[in-house]
């Protein structure tokens, strides 16, 4: 049973800590490691991402999903042009 509490608050520190590194290091940088995490570990870029990463973060050139760089159907289209 103290195993699972010991775990329990190394789990609740973690997330506190995390709260407080995006709240005192900025969106910007938190945006930034998150596009190095997703080119490190070969993760597909999504449009939430690139829009979270472009308008929330404010990454001036982030990386574009693939139905933005190649749009195929006409709602990529016309996402790829508004944004």
């Amino acid at each position: 049973m103290e195993w699972w509490m010991n775990a329990l608050i190394a789990i609740c520190c973690y997330l506190l800590g995390m709260a407080f590194a995006g709240s005192f290091l900025g969106r910007k940088w938190m945006g930034t490691v998150d596009i190095a995490l997703h080119r490190l570990l070969k993760r597909e870029v999504t449009t939430g991402k690139y829009l979270y990463w472009k308008h929330f973060c404010g990454i001036k050139d982030p990386p574009r999903p693939s139905n933005l760089r190649n749009p195929r159907k006409l709602t990529d289209v016309i996402l790829s042009r508004f944004v």
